[in-house]
């Protein structure tokens, strides 16, 4: 009964989070269009003010057009048209980035010539032709933003939220707001450095005016580098630097409840799979765990050889990083089966049941993701490197569940921190092209904090072999959708 009461709770904060979503929409219309070759999404007010601004905005590094979505209602409410976009090799857009990250000529310019052409093409869009045009960039699309902006005309304003850039001068650009998180103290140092160029005396919070130059950044209060994108000060700042920039008045609402609701959301989708995983079938023992000697050398077998099959194939494939990625979870798997299989363990008999529930729930949060928060869904060329990761993420996914089932939470921990840091290690070694796949690295903490969760549930009534098989599924469905795409230098 207790596990009822908590999926109804689950149920009533997921509708609760939904209708405060839709809420912080309104009552924009939106549309997804292909811009320059550019997946992207249009908002617009029902009754668009007369010369609306254009305002294009531009996600950071592994983000997509969904991660904005709080800065794009807010913008939208606020009269004007506004045009989010996936960068090449981000989100929906199929392309391939180039790997030249070391200099400004290679993905830096191809990202600025995206940029511009998205916003050239945008003023096509009913509308949005005669109004100025104001840029929105987070991260590294700050920088991406700004030198597109040397080359857009009729530019009214930039906001640029948690900046770098080696491109602001004194005069250059006229209009800027920067927007840090609190958390962030080494880039709210940048803002303030880009601010003092305009008045050497002023600080953080003030408004910096020099002939056509007008300067302005602030902190946002309790949030870091993502957390940004959703505090009220930011949406509040960037709604007003635009209205003002443009000729129009800070009015609409801000979508300050999307954040909290979208965690909500996904929150609920997790907890709901406690009652869920009841109809998994009854309970069954979990076998004894390996011994402490079988388990530590079951954790450092595997280092030494997937780190080599990565490395040793890291100029394999055609998109950097994939091929030799799924080699070290082949690897580092198959290993530690082996480790395992000589004390005595064998693989349980999967129950199809239990399989098809855990990938289902698994597919509603990964939507639920993707509509909330960012891309995650495998398309285009990540629908092949899903199969692509599959072949090692599976051994992989059958040695985890067989060293965690029923093991203390230290083992699993250790488990884990080994892995990650003989990952991270192998990427510090070969850069290129192994370290264009860092995001890895963030990806697998919340896949064993999500789906892990619901792996040990299904463990629990259906055995290892059944939560392995979903988990590896998941895993490689994760990575495909959210790492990205960069060509093989």
């Amino acid at each position: 009964m207790i596990r009822i009461g908590i999926g109804i709770l689950a149920v009533i904060a997921a509708l609760a989070a939904l209708w405060q979503i839709d809420r912080t929409r309104g009552d924009l219309r939106t549309e997804r269009v292909t811009l320059a070759g550019s997946p992207a999404t249009v908002y617009r007010p029902v009754t668009p003010r007369d010369g609306a601004p254009l305002v294009v905005v531009a996600h950071g590094f592994a983000g997509s057009r969904q991660m904005m979505q709080a800065l794009s209602f807010t913008l939208a409410r606020a009269g004007s048209v506004v045009v989010a976009f996936d960068f090449i090799g981000h989100g929906r857009h199929p392309g391939l980035m180039s790997p030249q990250v070391e200099t400004v000529d290679g993905t830096t310019a191809a990202l600025v010539d995206q940029t511009f052409a998205v916003a050239q093409a945008a003023r096509a869009l009913p509308g949005a032709g005669a109004g100025p045009l104001a840029l929105v960039g987070h991260s590294m699309a700050t920088d991406v933003t700004i030198r597109a902006a040397q080359r857009l005309p009729d530019m009214a304003a930039i906001v640029a939220i948690s900046m770098y850039s080696d491109t602001v001068t004194a005069d250059f650009p006229e209009h800027l707001l920067i927007v840090s998180g609190a958390w962030e103290q080494r880039l709210r140092d940048v803002g303030l450095r880009f601010l003092q160029q305009v008045d050497p005396a002023a600080a953080e919070g003030d408004t910096a005016t020099a002939g056509a130059v007008q300067r302005r950044a602030v902190a946002a209060p309790n949030v870091e580098h993502v957390g940004v994108l959703y505090s009220p000060t930011t949406l509040e700042e960037a709604r007003d630097w635009i209205a003002i920039a443009t000729g129009g008045l800070p009015v609409g609402p801000v979508a300050a409840g999307f954040g909290p609701a979208m965690l909500v959301l996904l929150g609920a989708v997790v907890v709901a799979y406690l009652p869920l995983s009841m109809l998994a079938g009854p309970p069954c023992p979990a076998p004894p765990p390996p011994s402490r000697r079988r388990y530590l050398a079951a954790i450092a077998l595997p280092v030494l050889p997937a780190a080599a099959a990565m490395v040793l194939l890291k100029d394999q494939g055609t998109v950097a990083g994939f091929v030799p990625l799924a080699a070290f979870l082949g690897v580092w798997g198959a290993a530690q089966l082996a480790v395992l299989a000589r004390g005595g363990w064998r693989p349980d008999r999967p129950r199809l049941r239990a399989l098809a529930l855990l990938v289902a729930w698994g597919l509603v949060f990964a939507l639920v993701l993707d509509a909330a928060f960012s891309a995650f869904i495998p398309m285009g060329p990540r629908a092949g490197l899903m199969v692509l990761l599959l072949l090692g993420a599976l051994p992989f996914a059958v040695a985890d569940a067989a060293l965690a089932h029923g093991a203390p939470l230290w083992r699993r921990v250790l488990a884990r921190l080994i892995l990650l840091t003989a990952l991270a290690a192998t990427m510090i070694a070969a850069p290129r092209p192994l370290g264009l796949i860092f995001t890895v690295l963030p990806v697998l903490l919340l896949f064993w904090l999500v789906y892990g969760s619901f792996a040990r549930l299904t463990a629990a009534r259906a055995g290892t072999t059944t939560a392995a098989i979903g988990s590896a599924l998941a895993l490689a469905w994760a990575l495909a959708a959210s790492t990205p795409l960069f060509a093989l230098p």
